[in-house]
């Protein structure tokens, strides 16, 4: 009697043991915690954390993003993913965001090396697109993450993989499991910057030229003041003198002042484009210390030559420039 009791009371342990057990091995020997009908070799439902033989713990919860299933470590700026011998061959994520992103670019990892050329040339055919991803990309099983997606997948920004690999295939990436292509963006830098010293070899080639039309220009319109008594000028001239307006340069006004000398008879100031073009010409009266005022508004932004003209003769010439 007593024998039958004891297996009866092991029996009832049993039962009770296996009725409230959080951990199930099935015949598989797949193990689940917190699962009755594990699927997987671990198949694991709820929460949980892993403390490694240093500092520092791994959670596993739901306390991220939209309250899902969230990776991290128990503090903040602890842990790592990877070491640099043991790294993560790929890592597939939608939105990456991180206070400092560096790729290894060291000079004793490359070999083949060769500066880039004809950069600017192949930046003007990029084409940057303004796009909305489709639906069909961009969604999630969770209800309140798709309407967070929603608002998401619209007005992006940049190029079409298919387009950028005509002209840089080295920064596009064929994903083969999904088909789809991938820009790595952070290549173009070099490119751009090699593009951006081209141009500015373009800029400066094309600012000396431009210096030297307008010195060519300034030289045939400036003359010498100085005038010789054989030429039967009055020598009075020679005591005339145009200052350089002020401001210069200027947006609404200027103040332009000259000498007349003694004995003048006509004197004009004469105010031309850099094409030479006369666009006012005031007249002068009197002698000694004078001024014409200029009024901005009645040009255009640009620079601009100003010259006195006394009895006929050029004294001097001298620039101008007119900003917004």
């Amino acid at each position: 009697m007593k024998k039958i009791s004891f297996i009866f009371v092991l029996g009832l342990l049993a039962l009770s043991f296996n009725s409230f057990s959080q951990i199930k091995v099935n015949s598989s020997g797949q193990v689940g915690i917190n699962q009755s009908s594990p699927a997987y070799d671990l198949d694991w439902f709820g929460t949980g954390r892993f403390w490694s033989s240093g500092w520092g713990q791994f959670v596993f919860d739901n306390s991220g993003y939209g309250n899902v299933v969230t990776m991290h470590p128990a503090d903040d700026w602890v842990g790592c993913l990877g070491t640099s011998s043991k790294k993560f061959n790929i890592i597939y994520v939608d939105h990456l965001i991180a206070r400092e992103v560096t790729e290894t670019s060291d000079e004793t990892m490359k070999e083949n090396i060769e500066v880039l050329d004809n950069s600017l040339e192949k930046v003007i055919k990029l084409k940057g697109v303004k796009y909305d991803l489709k639906k069909e990309y961009f969604k999630s099983k969770d209800s309140r993450v798709n309407e967070i997606l929603e608002e998401k997948r619209k007005n992006e920004i940049g190029f079409l993989a298919q387009d950028l690999m005509e002209i840089f295939p080295e920064v596009v990436y064929l994903d083969d499991t999904s088909n789809l292509y991938s820009v790595n963006y952070s290549r173009l830098v070099p490119v751009l910057a090699e593009a951006i010293k081209e141009q500015q070899v373009i800029i400066e080639d094309l600012a000396a030229k431009i210096e030297s039309i307008e010195s060519d220009c300034c030289d045939k319109m400036t003359k010498s003041a100085s005038v010789s008594e054989n030429e039967g000028v009055n020598t009075n001239l020679k005591t005339a003198i145009l200052y350089q307006n002020n401001p210069n340069p200027f947006k609404n006004k200027t103040e332009i002042r000259c000498y007349i000398p003694n004995g003048s008879i006509t004197s004009m100031l004469h105010i031309f484009n850099m094409q030479g073009t006369q666009l006012e010409q005031i007249a002068i009266v009197g002698t000694g210390n004078k001024s014409v005022n200029i009024d901005g508004n009645k040009l255009k932004p640009g620079m601009y030559l100003y010259s006195l003209v006394i009895d006929g003769r050029e004294i001097d010439t001298k620039r101008m420039i007119l900003t917004k």
